[in-house]
């Protein structure tokens, strides 16, 4: 092609709306268009369309931390004001112990650890299996959280958000039911033992010829202390 010829064409390209860019690219300007290149059209057609908006990463969510708020409530029953009080106390809970132990009503994988936690008042899981009926559990629960000592004072010290229902659901997982009639006398009789020894005010039946701290902690004995045929303690 000669340098006129190659001219004329240029011209021609011109006219029907193709630029020259440069000396290589021959481009035809289409505004708003996308797609809409004509026939024996050269080059590259610039489009002008709206940008694309790109999706908003999100983050991945953090995994929550457990909070004291999440762990189920204990009984609040240890006074950590005096000393002798305390211990006490716990050996009142130590006794408890051993008779939910002798009666089945716990695993027996129970270590004394997490059974005091139960009632130190701290939220936490205290890992005590429940052997017997939800009725007995839930019964006992609530007996403990109303008693009233000798001055008109709870033994368990009230805390916001606790009752029984709450106790035997999140830090038992069972489903609470609280008719009695689904109990037997033992049953009864085994909760209000329960309540009687964990109250400081109650004293506890000691053996004949025994000294102070030689405690007949038999059913049977209790029955007996209970209905007012024993000879006891001032306490503990």
């Amino acid at each position: 092609m000669t340098q006129e010829e190659l001219q004329k064409a240029l011209e021609a390209l011109g006219k029907s709306g193709i630029t020259v860019n440069g000396d290589l690219v021959l481009s035809k300007h289409v505004e708003h268009e996308i797609g809409n290149v004509e026939a024996g059209g050269i080059g590259i057609q610039n489009v002008y369309a709206a940008p694309t908006t790109k999706a908003a990463k999100t983050k991945p969510k953090a995994e929550k931390k457990p909070k004291i708020a999440d762990k189920p409530l204990t009984l609040k029953y240890f006074r950590h004001g005096s000393k002798g009080y305390l211990r006490m106390q716990k050996k009142r809970v130590g006794i408890v112990f051993r008779k939910w132990n002798d009666w089945g009503w716990i695993g027996s994988e129970v270590s004394t650890e997490d059974f005091e936690a139960l009632f130190e008042g701290e939220p936490r899981h205290c890992n005590i299996t429940w052997k017997k009926n939800t009725t007995l559990l839930s019964v006992l629960m609530r007996d403990l959280l109303e008693h009233q000592n000798c001055h008109g004072e709870n033994m368990i010290e009230k805390q916001t958000g606790q009752s029984a229902t709450s106790m035997v659901e999140l830090q038992f997982g069972m489903s609470p039911n609280f008719d009695q009639t689904r109990l037997t006398e033992d049953d009864l009789f085994k909760i209000q033992l329960t309540v009687y020894l964990l109250d400081p005010e109650n004293p506890l039946p000691i053996r004949k010829d025994g000294g102070d701290d030689d405690y007949d902690l038999s059913d049977a004995a209790m029955q007996e202390v209970l209905a007012g045929n024993l000879r006891s303690t001032k306490g503990i």
